[in-house]
């Protein structure tokens, strides 16, 4: 069960601890329930400029395109 949102103190909080049995990005985006457009921005972050043949404008041209999806989703 959802406990809702953690109050951060600044430091390192529960939200960042790597949950047990996750091995990728993929286990982590399913652990996390993430919406396709959520689960894009959070790959395209994790590999920013690291993806063969594009640069760190490709991954954040996608970033800002799935986040811009997303808010108009939730409007």
């Amino acid at each position: 069960m959802d406990a809702g949102p953690v109050k951060s103190d600044g430091g390192s909080s529960s939200y960042y601890k790597i949950p047990k049995g996750c091995t990728d990005l993929l286990d982590l985006i399913e652990h996390k329930k993430m919406e396709f457009g959520i689960g894009n921005i959070f790959k395209a972050c994790y590999r920013l400029g690291e993806k063969d043949g594009t640069d760190h404008s490709y991954d954040l041209k996608k970033i800002i395109f799935f986040a811009e999806r997303e808010l108009a989703r939730l409007a």
